[in-house]
């Protein structure tokens, strides 16, 4: 057991081969002079890997450090793949002993993408109950790698490595198979109110008051990582502290070797997601508020993916396409559109991928599971991940089959009407042609009389 605790620099090098933070050693002109990532160390300055948009914010970081000993800034990092992940920045300053007028910088990353997607996603679901996107971007574990400056000798490793450990975010120790104590972080000492790390050595689980009522579990999962000589990563375990404080961590649990490959004990590291939680916590709620107001309005709505195939959708858009909804979700919406309807949907969408702007009354038809056509009026918006990536369109389609039918009516009943009044115009006016031409033959033939010719009424009365 004493070769593990005489030489930290083997435990160290264990913790950053599965760690999730990146290390970097960077001095005053910004140059990497260490990294423990592969990729990352191949870049010579440091304010390459940062997104320009978060420049000033380097700035900030970078002038705290260097000129008041530490400093914490949250940046985003270029990656690999050319995408962006958040990161928590904390540094110290220190002075090389190789040469005392070079100041350097360490400086420890912790990857908060989870976290700032989380809320993101929340501040989107409380204004527009936004669905919550479920893909994260994958862990990667970082292998430990020679400085530019070449800290080689193991005097200037075990100083690297233990400038690591005091300032890893999370809690961390290690213990022997007996499950006694051998070394731990500040923090870990700190949360059990040791003065120093090396006061817990030789110490027990018991011995120690930061936990409530879980001992007996965390005894029993590390056992059987010791007996399987399997590490266990990312358990979600909630625990009661002796404040009595439920908080939520992330562990992970690794056994330790000795030179022959013998499980010689383990080490373990805590990271407390209690925020991330309650931010998980809210968003399923809200999620279900969200889901729950779709359910149950009479609008048909659905969602679809930039391909456009149903990704959600409510039971009135089910009822609208007369299809069951395991029918529905996963097929594409040319399955329910004629070819002409096809190109004219997907046009209307293109238009709004491209502007950004919803389209907010458009007609369209589709054909119901049974063959019949029907006629929709719709509304399609574009839809936005947390990190404000295009994704899919959501909308609302209500059928106006009848309306148009009726519309289709009257518009017919109108013209036959009009044709009708045409039609009685003429009869009219042939009516009165003929009437004007009957009176004149009338009075032709009275003329034609020779004597007066009068009309006279019953009484006898002449009236003309």
């Amino acid at each position: 057991m004493a070769s593990i605790f005489k030489n930290p620099d083997r435990v160290c090098k264990m913790y950053l081969q599965n760690s999730e933070d990146l290390i970097f050693v960077i001095n005053e002109n910004l140059i990497i002079e260490y990294s423990n990532s592969s990729y990352f160390s191949k870049i010579k300055h440091f304010r390459d890997l940062v997104f320009s948009d978060d420049h000033t914010q380097l700035n900030k970081l970078l002038k705290a450090i260097f000129g008041s000993y530490n400093g914490i800034e949250v940046i985003r990092i270029k990656q690999s793949n050319n995408q962006l992940k958040w990161y928590e920045i904390r540094g110290n300053s220190f002075i090389d002993d190789e040469d005392n007028s070079n100041k350097k910088a360490f400086l420890v990353g912790r990857d908060i993408t989870k976290h700032k997607k989380i809320e993101f996603e929340y501040e989107e679901s409380q204004v527009r109950f936004s669905e919550l996107t479920a893909t994260l971007p994958e862990i990667k574990f970082w292998k430990l790698l020679q400085s530019k400056e070449g800290l080689k000798t193991v005097q200037k490793t075990i100083e690297m490595l233990e400038i690591v450990i005091e300032h890893i975010p999370q809690l961390i120790y290690w213990k022997d198979t007996n499950l006694v104590y051998l070394g731990c972080n500040g923090n870990f000492a700190s949360i059990n109110n040791l003065k120093d790390p090396s006061s817990i050595i030789g110490k027990n689980d018991d011995e120690l008051h930061w936990l409530r009522g879980n001992l007996d579990y965390i005894k029993e999962a590390e056992q059987n990582v010791i007996k399987n000589n399997e590490p266990v990563y990312k358990v979600i375990e909630s625990l009661e502290t002796i404040k009595d404080e439920q908080i939520w961590f992330e562990i992970n649990r690794i056994p330790l070797h000795d030179v022959g490959g013998k499980v010689v004990g383990l080490l373990a590291t805590y990271e407390d997601i209690s925020i991330r939680k309650l931010s998980e916590q809210k968003i399923r709620e809200s999620e279900k508020k969200y889901r729950s107001i779709l359910e149950n309005i009479k609008e048909s709505y659905f969602e679809v993916d930039l391909k456009g195939t149903y990704t959600f959708f409510n039971d009135a858009f089910c009822e609208l396409l007369g299809e069951r909804r395991d029918n529905l979700l996963g097929k594409n919406y040319q399955g329910y559109a004629n070819e002409e309807n096809k190109n004219e949907i997907f046009k209307i969408y293109n238009e709004v991928f491209k502007s950004g702007n919803p389209n907010s009354n458009f007609q369209s038809q589709f054909i119901k599971s049974n063959g019949e056509e029907i006629i929709c009026e719709s509304s399609v918006y574009l839809r936005y991940d947390s990190n404000g990536k295009r994704v899919g369109f959501s909308g609302l389609a209500r059928n106006i089959t009848e309306k148009k039918i009726a519309e289709q009516r009257l518009k017919n009943s109108q013209e036959e009407l009009q044709v009708l009044n045409r039609e009685l115009e003429q009869k009219v006016k042939e009516r009165t042609k003929d009437f004007i031409k009957s009176e004149q033959q009338y009075r032709t033939t009275i003329d034609s009389l020779g004597d007066p010719l009068h009309v006279v009424d019953n009484d006898l009365r002449i009236i003309l």
